[in-house]
């Protein structure tokens, strides 16, 4: 059985190559190159980004979570953060189906876990020179999907918390459905928020997908177009 789930999720033992420097070495690294301009001479609003994105990942889980991981190797460290982006989208689903959503604490654990997932993808775009070429964007693109997913469940926790659809949202399938279809830009009109704090929610959530499927999706789409490409060759 062991060996089973080793090949499985590990695959073979020869790609499980040893990281040698830290992922917290590696961003103090990459912080200093951007300071000093060592790559990119990017200056203003951009040089800003750039920094803010790599600095701030020091405040969340996923980037100690990766260090820990980091250590086994680095199949083991890709496997553990799909385990991590995985739960982080079950987690509001837990927290709407359990009821935990009527306490404060749910409400900011979700916008925790989704302001880490944000930054972090913004920073796969906008500093993708600090990281190695990925074994697969298929991969990345199952990845980006799953953050899709906690974008639209952590809303719906925030919108099932503050009662922000009104007497009209009966159920938590309610949320979940308004949710879901605010991500889609589709807009039935059949639940709508009822005040200003849930309209100002609704086009935050609207911008952040839209942002994420436009800028994202086609970023890392066009890098699975160009790997497909090179394989015909």
């Amino acid at each position: 059985m062991k060996n089973f789930l080793y090949k499985l999720f590990l695959g073979k033992p020869e790609y499980n190559q040893p990281i040698r420097r830290s992922v917290y070495s590696l961003y103090r690294l990459q912080i200093k190159k951007i300071w000093d301009n060592t790559r990119h001479n990017d200056i203003g609003f951009e040089k800003m980004l750039r920094l803010f994105l790599v600095a701030v990942q020091f405040l969340f889980p996923g980037l100690h979570y990766r260090n820990y991981w980091s250590r086994y190797g680095t199949i083991a460290r890709n496997v553990a953060i799909e385990f991590y982006v995985l739960f982080k989208t079950i987690l509001p689903l837990v927290f709407l189906c359990s009821g935990f959503y009527k306490h404060i604490a749910a409400a900011i654990i979700s916008i925790y876990l989704v302001a880490e997932t944000i930054f972090y993808v913004s920073a796969l775009l906008f500093v993708s020179d600090m990281f190695v070429k990925p074994r697969s964007y298929r991969r990345n693109m199952l990845m980006l999907f799953l953050n899709y997913l906690e974008i639209s469940f952590s809303f719906a926790v925030i919108y099932a918390k503050f009662h922000l659809l009104g007497d009209n949202a009966k159920t938590i399938i309610d949320y979940i459905y308004f949710s879901v279809i605010t991500s889609t830009t589709i807009g039935f009109g059949d639940f709508h928020p009822v005040n200003d704090m849930g309209k100002i929610l609704v086009c935050l959530q609207a911008l952040l997908v839209v942002a994420f499927v436009v800028l994202f999706l086609n970023f890392f789409g066009s890098k699975v177009e160009i790997m497909h490409r090179e394989d015909e060759k």
